[in-house]
C-alpha cells in the first residue's frame, strides 16, 4: 500500500479502508432529492383542500390541476434516463431539483395568474421531476457494490434503511416515503399558520430546501467513482472491481434499441409499475378527497390519515432493502423469486384492500384498510427499481425512465377517470368504481410480472469483453 493521501472534505483519505465512505454521502444526497420531490408532489394533494376555497375550484378544475404534473412526469423518465447514459446523473438529478425547486417558488404566485399558468407550471415541475429517479438508479449503479445494492436503493428511493459500515457503525437514512411522511403532517400546519400566508409557506419552505440542496450537491456530487474529488483510492477500487464482477463498467455503452423494445422482462417492469403508480396516485393523490367528501373527515383530519398511511409505509418496509439482500446473498433462494414474492406482497394484497375499501361502511374499517394498503407500496420500488439493475445495470437509469414514462400516464389518466365518475353525484358507489378499475390494472401488471420477470443480465445489456481492466484491478 502506498502512503499518498488525498485531501478529503473533514479529514485525510488514504489508500487503507476510510472512516467515512464517500458511497453513503452520494446514496444520502439522492435519498435527500427524492425525499424533496415527493414532498413537493404530496403537498399538492394537502394544500390543494385549503387553497380550492380561495380560487373557488371545482372537482373538475381540481383534478386537472393534480393531472397536470404528470404530463410532464410521463415525458421525462426515458429522457432522463437516455441523458444519465450520456452525461451522468450529476448533471441530470442537479437540473431536476433545481427545476423543481424554482416551480415551488413560482407556485403561489402561478396561481393568482390563472388555471392556465398554474397548469403550465404543474407539467414544467412534472417535467423535471420525471428525471429524479431514473438518475437515482443511474447513480446507484456506478456507486453501490452487488452485495449492497437493494440496500442503497432502498435507502435512496423508497424507505429508510440501517447501513453496516466496516466498524460496526449504524446509522438510519431516510427515503421516499419520508417525503410523503413530512408533506403529510408539515403541510396542514403550514397552510393553516400565518407563516408566508398560510398555504404560500408550504411552496416557499420547501422551495428554499431544494435550492440548498442543488447547491451541496455541486460540491460533494459526482455520476461515478472515477471523477469525484472526494473518494479514497481503497473505496473506489473496490467499487469497480465489484462492478467488473457483474460485466459493469463506469463506461457510456451504446444502446440496442430494438432488443431493449422487445425485451420481455423490461416490458414485465413497465407493466408492474403501471399498476403500481395508478395505486400509489389514487392513494396519494384523490384519497384525502375521498376521506374530506365521503367519509366526512374534516380537512385536517385528511392531512393526519394520510400522513398515517405514508408511516405505515415507513413502517413495513424500513429493513425491506436489506432482507431482500440478505436473502440474496444467505439463501438459496433465487432472486428472481425474491422479486416476484415481494412484488405479491404488493400489488396482490393492495388489489384487495382496495376492493374492500369500497365496500366497508364502517368508517375506522376504512381507513385501517387504506393505511395498510398504502404501506405495502415501498415493496414495490425495492422489487422494481432493484430489478432493473439486475437485468441492466449499464442501462439501469434508462430502463427504468421507460418504466416510470408508461406509469407516468397514469398520473394525469387516473386524476381524469376520478373526476369523471364522481363529477355528478360524488358517492361511494362511484368511488367503488374507481377502486375496481385500479385494482384490475394491479392484477394485470402482476401478473405479467410474474409471467415474464427475469433477474439475469440481458445479452444486449452486457459490455464489450473488460478482462483486461478486471485483472488490472485484481492485481492491485
Amino acid at each position: 500500500m502506498g502512503n499518498n493521501r488525498n485531501p478529503g472534505m473533514f479529514f485525510f483519505f488514504t489508500d487503507f479502508p476510510p472512516t467515512l465512505h464517500i458511497r453513503y454521502i452520494t446514496v444520502a444526497m439522492c435519498c435527500v432529492a427524492n425525499i424533496l420531490s415527493i414532498i413537493v408532489r404530496t403537498n399538492w394533494s394537502i394544500v390543494m383542500l385549503f387553497m380550492k376555497n380561495t380560487f373557488d375550484w371545482d372537482m373538475k378544475t381540481q383534478q386537472a390541476i393534480l393531472g397536470a404534473f404528470y404530463y410532464g412526469y410521463s415525458v421525462t423518465p426515458i429522457l432522463g434516463g437516455w441523458l444519465v447514459g450520456k452525461y451522468g446523473g450529476f448533471p441530470v438529478i442537479l437540473s431536476a431539483v433545481t427545476t423543481s425547486s424554482l416551480v415551488a417558488l413560482l407556485s403561489p404566485l402561478a396561481a393568482r395568474c390563472g388555471i392556465g399558468i398554474l397548469i403550465i407550471s404543474r407539467i414544467i415541475d412534472g417535467f423535471g421531476q420525471g428525471m429524479v429517479v431514473a438518475a437515482t438508479i443511474g447513480i446507484i449503479a456506478k456507486w453501490s457494490k452487488l452485495n449492497e445494492r437493494n440496500t442503497f436503493v432502498s435507502i435512496s428511493i423508497s424507505v429508510p434503511c440501517t447501513m453496516n459500515y466496516k466498524y460496526k457503525v449504524r446509522g438510519f437514512f431516510l427515503g421516499y416515503s419520508i417525503g410523503a411522511i413530512v408533506a403529510s403532517y408539515a403541510s396542514p400546519l403550514l397552510t393553516t399558520s400565518k407563516i408566508f400566508g398560510g398555504w404560500p409557506s408550504t411552496f416557499y419552505i420547501f422551495g428554499i430546501a431544494g435550492t440548498i440542496w442543488c447547491l451541496c450537491w455541486c460540491i460533494v456530487g459526482s455520476s461515478d467513482v472515477t471523477n469525484n474529488r472526494w473518494i479514497s483510492e481503497f473505496e473506489k477500487e473496490s467499487i469497480q472491481l465489484s462492478h467488473l464482477t457483474e460485466m459493469q463498467n463506469t463506461e457510456v455503452h451504446s444502446v440496442h434499441w430494438k432488443e431493449l423494445a422487445m425485451s420481455a422482462p423490461v416490458w414485465s417492469i413497465c407493466i408492474y409499475l403501471i399498476g403500481a403508480d395508478l395505486g400509489l396516485y389514487l392513494l396519494s393523490t384523490d384519497m384525502p378527497i375521498f376521506f374530506e367528501t365521503i367519509l366526512k373527515f374534516d380537512i385536517t383530519m385528511s392531512g393526519v390519515l394520510l400522513s398515517i398511511a405514508q408511516t405505515a409505509s415507513f413502517i413495513t418496509i424500513i429493513f425491506g432493502g436489506v432482507v431482500a439482500d440478505k436473502l440474496i446473498n444467505n439463501t438459496e433462494i433465487s432472486k428472481i423469486v425474491i422479486r416476484k414474492l415481494f412484488a405479491c406482497g404488493f400489488l396482490g394484497i393492495q388489489s384487495i384492500l382496495l376492493i374492500l375499501i369500497g365496500y366497508i361502511s364502517y368508517v375506522w374499517t376504512a381507513v385501517i384498510l387504506m393505511i395498510i394498503a398504502f404501506g405495502l407500496y415501498g415493496i414495490c420500488m425495492i422489487t422494481i427499481s432493484a430489478n432493473a439493475l439486475d437485468i441492466a445495470p449499464n442501462h439501469s437509469a434508462l430502463v427504468i425512465g421507460i418504466a416510470f414514462t408508461f406509469s407516468g400516464v397514469t398520473g394525469f389518466i387516473g386524476p381524469a377517470v376520478v373526476g369523471a365518475l364522481t363529477e355528478i353525484d360524488n358517492t361511494m358507489i362511484q368511488w367503488r368504481g374507481v377502486f375496481w378499475i385500479t385494482a384490475g390494472v394491479q392484477a394485470v401488471g402482476l401478473l405479467h410480472f410474474l409471467v415474464f420477470g427475469s433477474a439475469e443480465i440481458q445479452e444486449w445489456a452486457k459490455p464489450a469483453d473488460n478482462s483486461t481492466e478486471t485483472t488490472s484491478l485484481i492485481q492491485k
